[in-house]
């Protein structure tokens, strides 16, 4: 089986566990017998640990294989969901949320690592687009299928499509997903991790990518799970169109991923990123203006094709920061985008109930925008 498949696959997995819940919330608040804001922060419970791990996770990719890695959280993965598609109380799910997260945090990076490792860096952009890809449709598939099946039959049941898809990955890796040949392992001790994450650290573009990554974890997801609590507040939908809006950016993402190798023909990775930017920027502005829940798909294609203008952009910077603890950069780089993805949540939970819905997506518009010249204006200064 190709490696690009295998890579893919495993993403896929990760990326449908990540954002399946977040067009069900109301329905998992009603059938647990808890508050939609509790529930919201069932995304919370899953980046963080996601975050918190990927530090560990990425420099034990480095020490005893990336391969190696994969297989191990893939089958933590397969846990954490069937224990989520069980849980009889918010509390177990957290539980399980918080398995699955930590899981996660190790699939993804070390995917991209693994990538940086075995193309060369004119082809990494285009390669690691195409890991992006799965990704993407693993979100789609979650934030489609997510509001349909579970209007028609309940979570649970989306649920377990994460424990098949989680099952099947770890079979093909386990059976096809091999070490890169005479690659040389260092045994993993802490003053060993510490060693590589300050080489990271000392590049001159890491803090540029990281703290972009983290603006953008904080700004673009954390609304999603306020997006069908929002819709049924306004009697424009439910959570069947919050799947459909969600899954207007992993649509916006995918035409980005068709595109990128046309954009870079004509185009700077720099104003890649300016002018994600803008249209990112642009998604929200329209989110915040329009009413019916159908233009508010087309905004989030938007705010989707500029996020990846950005971020598969930092991405393919990241893998470049010190290729001898490649695992340990990408991981550094997911850790900071998971944990703006879990500060998101609880900013917009504070931000909706006092400010209301327009003007905390105007406010989400301007960071995005400046976000795009600031990172482009960051990397300039120090290459």
């Amino acid at each position: 089986m190709p490696l690009l498949a295998l890579l893919a696959l495993a993403a896929f997995s990760s990326s449908l566990a990540i954002r399946i819940l977040d067009p069900i919330v109301p329905e998992v608040a009603r059938d647990l017998g808890t508050e939609v804001a509790t529930v919201a922060l069932l995304a919370s419970a899953f980046a963080f640990p996601c975050a918190l791990g990927q530090p560990i996770l990425g420099a034990l990719g480095d020490a005893v294989g990336k391969a190696r890695m994969i297989k191990v959280c893939l089958s933590l993965l397969a846990l954490g969901s069937m224990g989520a598609m069980l849980a009889p109380t918010i509390e177990v799910l957290f539980i399980a949320r918080i398995l699955t997260g930590f899981a996660s945090g190790g699939i993804v990076p070390l995917c991209f690592a693994t990538v940086g490792d075995r193309f060369e860096m004119k082809d990494r952009q285009v390669a690691l687009s195409r890991i992006l890809t799965a990704i993407l449709t693993g979100q789609l598939a979650g934030a489609i299928g997510a509001g349909l099946i579970a209007g028609a039959t309940g979570w649970r049941v989306v649920m377990s499509l994460t424990v098949l898809a989680s099952l099947i990955a770890f079979a093909a890796a386990w059976r096809w997903l091999l070490p890169l040949p005479g690659s040389v392992r260092k045994p993993f001790t802490v003053s060993g991790m510490m060693t590589g994450y300050a080489r990271v650290l000392a590049h001159p573009k890491a803090i540029v990518c990281y703290a972009a990554v983290f603006v953008e974890g904080m700004v673009i997801f954390g609304i999603l799970p306020y997006l069908a609590a929002m819709l049924e507040a306004d009697r424009t939908g439910s959570i069947r169109e919050a799947g459909f809006i969600i899954s207007g950016m992993a649509i916006g993402g995918i035409l980005y991923t068709l595109s990128v190798r046309a954009m870079l023909r004509r185009l700077t990775y720099l104003d890649l990123v300016r002018w994600g930017g803008v249209v990112s920027a642009a998604g929200f502005a329209a989110l915040a203006l329009l009413h019916a829940w159908p233009p508010k798909v087309l905004a989030f294609v938007a705010v989707g094709f500029g996020f990846y203008m950005i971020h598969n952009s930092i991405q393919t910077q990241v893998t470049e920061l010190a290729p001898e603890a490649r695992g340990s950069s990408v991981a550094l780089h997911a850790f900071n985008f998971f944990l703006g993805q879990a500060f998101g949540p609880v900013m917009y939970g504070l931000a909706l109930p006092r400010l209301g819905a327009a003007p905390t997506l105007a406010i989400a518009a301007t960071v995005m925008m400046l976000l795009g010249f600031a990172t482009a204006a960051g990397f300039a200064r120090r290459s």
